[in-house]
């Protein structure tokens, strides 16, 4: 019975995956990060969201479309996207060497091609670390009912 007990646990272990652990330090880091680009895009701070998206970056909006960092970017420079206010509830954090995946919800509201409205959209965002600092290259956001 406990050599069944054994065999049980080591397979629940092996098919159970594993979740990168973060530490406090690094954890931080990419909080603030997120935080910063959230305060970038309502303070329409296009020199921080040039710094912070990495060249290749990718913008998956909730409608289907692919942006490229410049297509996002100029959406803040121009005006067109001004949001009020971007705020999250928990975020998930997993590392991966020097990349990381943050996963969460954002409440955000603003003004959009003229038009004002609020929503609730969970995101993933793909981060990398580069030259010490957080870059983001991917981020996905999909429409939901809150946090």
């Amino acid at each position: 019975m406990r050599c069944l007990a054994v065999l049980c646990a080591s397979v629940a272990t092996l098919v159970t995956p594993a979740k990168a652990q973060v530490s406090d330090a690094v954890r931080t880091e990419i909080v603030e990060a997120e935080e910063l680009w959230r305060q970038a895009r309502i303070n329409g701070d296009v020199a921080f969201l040039e710094h912070f998206y990495g060249k290749e970056a990718r913008i998956q909006g909730m409608d289907g479309k692919a942006l490229t960092r410049e297509a996002d970017i100029a959406m803040f420079k121009t005006g067109q996207i001004k949001p009020k206010f971007i705020t999250h509830g928990p975020l998930e954090i997993r590392t991966y060497g020097d990349i990381a995946i943050v996963t969460g919800v954002d409440h955000l509201g603003g003004t959009a091609f003229g038009r004002y409205g609020e929503m609730f959209l969970r995101f993933t965002d793909v981060l990398v670390k580069r030259d010490g600092r957080w870059q983001l290259i991917v981020q996905q956001a999909t429409s939901t009912t809150g946090f």
